[in-house]
């Protein structure tokens, strides 16, 4: 018998990242392939698409860097660290956790002032807009602050349950089935 899933509040904010990831890049896609239906066959564009789908696309990107970044999905290049030996290895790890997350914590700063300059000039608010559809830019240019403290998060996270340990983590069976069988 087939087990069922529950979804419950906490599984949807565990994975609300995710969940964005998905809605955005499946928006993308629906806008892009209906722009080209109504562009080569009824021979008249949507002229707003691209504006939405660069929105939608920006935003795919960067919460979608922060799933990744959750999941242990971004592409790394190890080779050095893996042929050294094992103390020296885990202090390179160490060191780089550190690096890591200074870079993240600098980018989400950098990327919040970008946010607040979308809606601030000089100190006085000046709400900048999307040139065909006339929407503030900041709800686009909030992504990228967002995926980024996502990621600074993570990173904060992983620091502290695998490399200083002060955080213990829960056997994955344990999690799953907290989780309502929904695995992070």
């Amino acid at each position: 018998m087939e087990h069922k899933k529950k979804i419950t509040l906490k599984t949807v904010l565990t994975n609300l990242d995710a969940i964005i990831t998905a809605v955005t890049l499946s928006l993308c896609t629906i806008l892009v392939n209906l722009n080209v239906i109504c562009r080569y066959f009824l021979n008249s564009p949507i002229q707003w698409s691209e504006e939405v789908v660069t929105s939608l696309f920006v935003w795919t990107v960067f919460i979608g860097s922060a799933y990744a970044y959750r999941k242990h999905s971004h592409l790394g290049i190890d080779i050095l660290v893996n042929l050294m030996p094992p103390k020296v290895r885990n202090i390179v790890r160490d060191i780089m956790s550190v690096v890591e997350l200074l870079i993240l914590i600098m980018l989400t700063v950098i990327s919040a002032q970008y946010a607040y300059n979308l809606v601030f000039s000089r100190g006085v608010l000046k709400i900048a807009l999307t040139d065909m559809l006339r929407v503030p830019k900041v709800y686009t240019g909030i992504a990228v602050p967002i995926g980024f403290g996502l990621s600074t998060i993570y990173s904060i996270y992983f620091l502290l349950t695998d490399r200083l340990h002060i955080i213990k983590k829960k056997p994955a069976a344990a999690q799953a089935a907290e989780e309502g069988g929904i695995e992070e």
